[in-house]
């Protein structure tokens, strides 16, 4: 099973609409996929589920993830894993554990649990691992499984990256995107780090390492790749490519990718690291979450006429083309572990 978050901390960047819409495009291709809605702003819930359905888990079951952070708040442990609040969208055919808005109250807990996890204290990396232990819960059950998260380095943040393998970094083709990049980098490196110290302090301390269910823990996150959204294309000489405006932009992307990530990928992912470019797709984003269906599934019943037919099927062989460029990277990961 692999962990990816996909996160940037520039918002408007076309976050949520990529990775539902990726996470659908694997189960679609006989994956076993998960969606953990880590983003208190719920945007990924209410694209994956219908509004009634999404109100009810909400309100009524209130089975959403802020139940997996409950116990660990009153001090009883992790959930236990026939407890784990999973639910399944219908229309993407993915798992999904539904987005609390009420998440965000748990910033100061994180907050304040990070401070003594980075002094190797037990209860500060009980807390910041309670995602690290829903991931060793579901192993077995997925092979993907994807989190989204908002557009901040704050907390909740922090904890879905330092439990994941992996994140992508989707990008609109703006100089603020760019400036994203030393943000991003000197956060997850400074993250990294000082979880690394607790854990070391943890282990001087108590003559043994930090365990979750018996096994050792160790950060892992790498960077998996980007992929560069919402440009204006033309068609030259048979080729699509992205005004010249927009190219300015986009020539500059991974000079600021290397100059700032290097240490956070290896050396041999540094031509791959491109996962895909997504024209800009007007109206038929809208229609998805209208319709609660991928784009690449949109069909006339969803409201899909004309020339929208073969934007749908682009949007399809686009999709398609990061899919396989970000299983392309992980089995280059995979190969150097062993």
């Amino acid at each position: 099973m692999k962990s990816i978050a996909v996160f940037n901390n520039k918002g408007g960047v076309g976050k949520t609409t990529l990775l539902c819409n990726l996470s659908s495009f694997f189960q679609f291709k006989g994956k076993r996929v998960l969606v953990v809605d880590a983003d208190p702003q719920c945007n990924a819930s209410t694209y994956l589920l219908k509004e009634d359905d999404y109100l009810r888990i909400l309100l009524d079951d209130k089975t959403t993830i802020y139940s997996i952070f409950q116990p660990v708040k009153e001090g009883r442990g992790y959930i236990s894993k026939d407890s784990i609040p999973i639910h399944e969208s219908f229309g993407f055919d993915v798992d999904l554990i539904v987005g609390d808005p009420k998440l965000s109250l748990l910033e100061d807990l994180l907050s304040q649990d990070w401070v003594s996890c980075k002094g190797g204290d037990s209860r500060g990396l009980r807390t910041t691992l309670i995602l690290y232990d829903l991931l060793f819960k579901v192993k077995d059950d997925y092979d993907y499984v994807f989190f989204d998260v908002g557009p901040s380095l704050g907390a909740i943040n922090r904890v879905v990256l330092m439990a994941c393998d992996f994140f992508i970094m989707p990008m609109s083709t703006d100089i603020f995107s760019i400036q994203a990049i030393s943000n991003i980098a000197e956060s997850v490196r400074n993250w990294k780090s000082d979880f690394e110290r607790g854990l070391s302090d943890y282990s001087a301390k108590e003559k043994c390492d930090f365990l979750i269910d018996g096994n050792r823990v160790a950060p892992k996150l790498s960077f998996l790749g980007y992929v560069l959204q919402q440009y204006v294309a033309k068609t030259v000489s048979g080729e699509v490519r992205p005004v010249k405006a927009y190219e300015r932009i986009i020539e500059q992307v991974p000079e600021r990718i290397k100059a700032e990530l290097a240490d956070l990928y290896d050396d041999s992912l540094s031509g791959s690291l491109l996962l895909g470019s997504i024209p800009n797709f007007n109206s038929l984003i809208p229609l998805s979450q209208m319709a609660n269906k991928p784009i690449f599934k949109l069909s006339g019943s969803d409201g899909v006429v004309g020339a929208h037919f073969i934007k749908v099927k682009e949007f399809g062989e686009v999709i398609e083309q990061i899919a396989n460029n970000v299983t392309s990277n992980i089995d280059c990961y995979d190969k150097l572990a062993r």
